[in-house]
């Protein structure tokens, strides 16, 4: 598996007319949105940020990229510090570490896996989410989060994440005793993607990944702004080419350095899997939540692949926040707004409900 290139010289300084022309994009969004009429941002700040965004995500490689984060771990222990908590780190025998949010012996858990592309590792809004999350939870339930640091791309290629994300949830079950019942599966963006890798695995065992045993369904499955299709023509993809942060350019990259000299397939894009393949779905997981933008360019393929989810599992809940981007509840922690998001008041109600019914 090729590792990630060192940032050369070169780059790094190519990087700087990329930000020039970044900050002109700016501009020319705020200038133009006015007179736009394709849909935008619901604000001027998010129209300028995206702007932005679309620029750099478009033109940047990836060690360009890779070079201006920090790792899952660093963003987990300095988000801990931040909030005086003792940070809580477990390493499987693969090697593989994940992190707690919350006190271990909670009786419910949520699996959570983090969205970038498969490429980026979580931010500060990913964990400040999962942190509000877990502590507005808990005033109503005993719970926890696992947070897998699972190897990016292109480093690490398909199915090596499936692989480790089915190892930690077999490893809740065997060495933390955590009832299948009791833990919630979930993920953003390429993190439900391989959410729903892991369900189809459960399904039909991947031939190069180890079977998970389970003695019952899990409890939930959360899927938020779900990335089922790497690169589409579909219509949104055109329509909200402006409302939305991510690019086309972007997934062709991710997509590329995930998959490798992999073949798409059922498991990594869901969307265009047959009716058959989710067939017995409900036997798996109890309930599903699946929440999405309006303005995501992602939005007719995540319709396309839960339309498909419904006809397998007669416990989908589908909700489509109008006119917002691509993972935008995580997104406006990254962004600093302090009001809590619409969609993130939507999952937690779901969440607590399933909660109080099992009684935990």
């Amino acid at each position: 598996m090729p590792a990630a290139q060192p940032q050369t010289t070169g780059e790094t300084l190519s990087l700087i007319p990329k930000v020039f022309f970044a900050l002109g994009s700016v501009s020319y969004a705020l200038l133009t949105r006015p007179l736009a009429s394709s849909p935008r941002p619901v604000d001027a700040f998010r129209d300028g940020v995206f702007a932005a965004m679309r620029s750099l995500l478009s033109n940047i490689t990836t060690s360009q990229e890779q070079a201006s984060q920090v790792s899952t771990e660093n963003q987990y222990l300095a988000v801990s510090k931040y909030k005086h908590y003792a940070p809580d780190t477990d390493v499987l025998d693969s090697g593989l570490r994940v992190h707690w949010l919350g006190p271990k012996l909670s009786r419910s858990t949520i699996l959570f896996l983090h969205g970038g592309g498969f490429n980026l590792a979580a931010s500060s809004g990913h964990l400040e989410w999962l942190w509000d999350l877990k502590n507005d939870l808990a005033q109503q339930a005993s719970i926890s989060v696992v947070i897998p640091s699972y190897t990016l791309a292109p480093e690490g290629q398909y199915p090596l994440q499936l692989r480790q994300a089915a190892e930690v949830l077999q490893w809740l079950v065997e060495k933390q005793g955590k009832s299948p019942g009791n833990i919630i599966l979930a993920g953003d963006s390429a993190g439900a993607n391989l959410s729903v890798a892991v369900l189809s695995h459960l399904l039909h065992p991947h031939p190069d990944v180890p079977a998970i045993k389970l003695r019952e369904p899990l409890a939930a499955a959360v899927l938020i702004s779900p990335w089922m299709r790497f690169v589409s023509d579909d219509e949104s993809v055109t329509k909200n080419a402006k409302s939305d942060m991510v690019t086309v350019p972007a997934a062709k990259r991710w997509s590329s350095n995930y998959l490798g000299t992999a073949e798409l397939d059922y498991y990594n894009q869901p969307a265009d899997a047959d009716e058959q393949w989710f067939s017995g779905l409900d036997k798996k997981v109890k309930d599903m939540f699946v929440y999405a933008g309006g303005g995501e360019i992602l939005i007719d393929s995540i319709e396309a692949f839960v339309q498909k989810l419904k006809q397998a599992h007669p416990r989908v809940e589908f909700v489509v926040q109008p006119g917002v981007a691509h993972d935008d509840i995580i997104l406006d922690k990254v962004l600093g707004y302090k009001k809590k998001a619409e969609g993130t008041k939507l999952i937690e109600s779901w969440i607590a409900q399933r909660c109080t019914a099992l009684g935990y």
